[in-house]
């Protein structure tokens, strides 16, 4: 119910398809910023893997960087990303497991060409990563920050970035989904602490997925077509409602 008393209808977030059989749908109320939002969830009934749950973590990040726009709006403050503004896609993007799981299940089914122009995009990533020293740091345990800023300086697009856009807009991780600034976009090109206004969110969604799957570990995005050949786990050892309610506690 809102301030005004009108009845407010829940947010409907789905996931799942025909391939993973039944679904479920429930009601789950989450304090958002002090407010309590209903949801309405629809997920596989039966097992289902984390990767099988990212659309509503997609959808989830979305709502809640809408919320911050809204009240940024409300406070005289205006959002500098937009399309054709790609000065963010040159950071070094974590994304969980079944993040980049997903990233490379994306680019398998692009048709040809699109799917080996993509390809070459992440191979030269990869080569100019590798001559300059960072390729094994990817992988490693050392700090995240300076990492981050070696990997920056490079000046490395995302290989999804095209014409200063994201090509992949509406599969974009979750991190990329709630970066959001109201700096100005020209600071993005030397990002620090002191420069960029990050809007705050109601929830962390990607630090959800990251702890849920602190086990395995989180991945560069760069490195998520490395991940595709590999025998993982499928994680299905829980069913749909019963995985998202593990990771809904982790919000």
């Amino acid at each position: 119910m809102t301030s005004d008393g009108a009845v407010q209808e829940p947010v409907r977030l789905s996931a799942g398809g025909p391939a993973l059989g039944a679904l479920s749908t429930g009601r789950v109320t989450l304090v958002l910023g002090g407010e309590a939002v209903d949801f309405e969830l629809t997920v596989p009934a039966g097992p289902a893997s984390i990767e099988d749950l990212l659309p509503i973590f997609h959808g989830l990040s979305d709502l809640m960087g809408d919320r911050a726009i809204a009240r940024a709006a409300a406070a005289g403050q205006t959002l500098s990303c937009k399309a054709g503004c790609g000065a963010c896609c040159s950071q070094l993007v974590p994304v969980s497991a079944s993040e980049a799981l997903a990233l490379a299940h994306l680019v398998a089914a692009m048709p040809q060409p699109r799917q080996a122009e993509v390809r070459a995009r992440f191979d030269a990533v990869l080569r100019a990563l590798a001559e300059a020293g960072l390729l094994d740091r990817l992988s490693g345990d050392g700090d995240l920050r300076d990492l981050g800023m070696d990997y920056f300086r490079l000046g490395l697009a995302c290989p999804f970035l095209e014409h200063q856009s994201c090509s992949i807009h509406s599969d974009r991780p979750t991190s990329c989904r709630e970066y959001l600034v109201t700096s100005p976009a020209a600071a993005c090109a030397a990002p620090t602490a002191t420069t960029i206004d990050l809007l705050p969110l109601d929830g962390d969604p990607s630090r959800a997925l990251l702890k849920a799957e602190a086990a395995i570990g989180w991945s560069p995005l760069v490195l998520a077509l490395t991940l595709e050949d590999q025998d993982r786990p499928s994680g299905r050892e829980l069913s749909g409602p019963e995985l998202l309610g593990e990771l809904l506690r982790g919000l």
